[in-house]
């Protein structure tokens, strides 16, 4: 099978493997471990929480109460008053830039941190 190939299609290869490898490493970077969780509700900011700190708090919706809860450095949402609770079911987030999204409910929960430079996402960078 090797037969087939040429020095040039051996080269390109292993070029675009090591920039993969590269590629996954500075990403790495970009989503590390976030500072603290930034909840809004209907596109306002309403709570702000540190994640290294175990709390449970509440915010209100338009549709009602949703409990967000921090605990051994992940956020999650517990309890929320829409329909089918896709976000709770949605789990912990605990890196940058992720998110917990209650549409009905219009709770939108992301973690940030870091300098201003590292909370761009790999789009706008």
């Amino acid at each position: 099978m090797f037969k087939y190939f040429t020095k040039g299609d051996i080269i390109l290869v292993a070029v675009l493997a090591v920039l993969s490898v590269a590629s996954i490493a500075g990403m790495k970077g970009i989503y590390g471990g976030g500072k603290h969780v930034v909840v809004e509700v209907d596109g306002r900011h309403a709570l702000e929480l540190l994640l290294d700190s175990d709390v449970t708090e509440s915010v209100h919706g338009p549709l009602g109460e949703t409990v967000v809860s921090i605990e051994n450095g992940t956020a999650r949402i517990i309890e929320s008053p829409c329909p089918h609770n896709y976000c709770v079911r949605m789990g912990s987030i605990s890196r940058r830039a992720e998110i917990i999204v209650c549409v009905p409910n219009r709770v939108f929960m992301t973690i940030r941190g870091g300098t201003e430079e590292q909370q761009l996402d790999g789009v706008t960078q």
